[in-house]
């Protein structure tokens, strides 16, 4: 009996050791305006590293109407692109932190987009 418990109790601190080590990824994408709101979020979370892309993307955000720009005049034509400029942001976070910084993230009326989560099971350093 008392080698199974010994064995139950290793398991139980194994799984406690996987849990305390796992990461989340965090991709968030927002328009350009709103990245220094989501890197103060992530900032006041003591996230340590994001990366940040500006790119263009279609989905179901607002896009503004802009100015029709033809060989360099204006044409006083209004026009909404296909495609609008997004922000790209990611960054890798220990669980523990994922749920706050998502609920932050959320919970700031000026921040407009998606997040996505992704579990990030083993890193390495290059």
């Amino acid at each position: 009996m008392s080698i199974i418990n010994k064995r139950n109790s290793n398991a139980y601190i194994y799984i406690n050791q996987v849990q305390n080590i796992l990461m989340k990824g965090l991709i968030i994408y927002v328009k350009e305006n709103n990245f220094n709101a989501v890197k103060q979020v992530l900032v006041d979370n003591q996230v340590d590293g994001i990366t940040y892309f500006d790119i263009m993307g279609q989905g179901p955000l607002d896009r503004e109407a802009t100015e029709r720009i033809v060989q360099g005049y204006k044409t006083g034509e209004k026009y909404t692109p296909e495609f609008a400029r997004r922000t790209r942001i990611e960054t890798i976070v220990s669980d523990s932190k994922a749920n706050s910084i998502i609920e932050a993230l959320k919970g700031n009326a000026n921040i407009h987009g998606k997040i996505f989560i992704f579990d990030v099971s083993e890193s390495h350093d290059l």
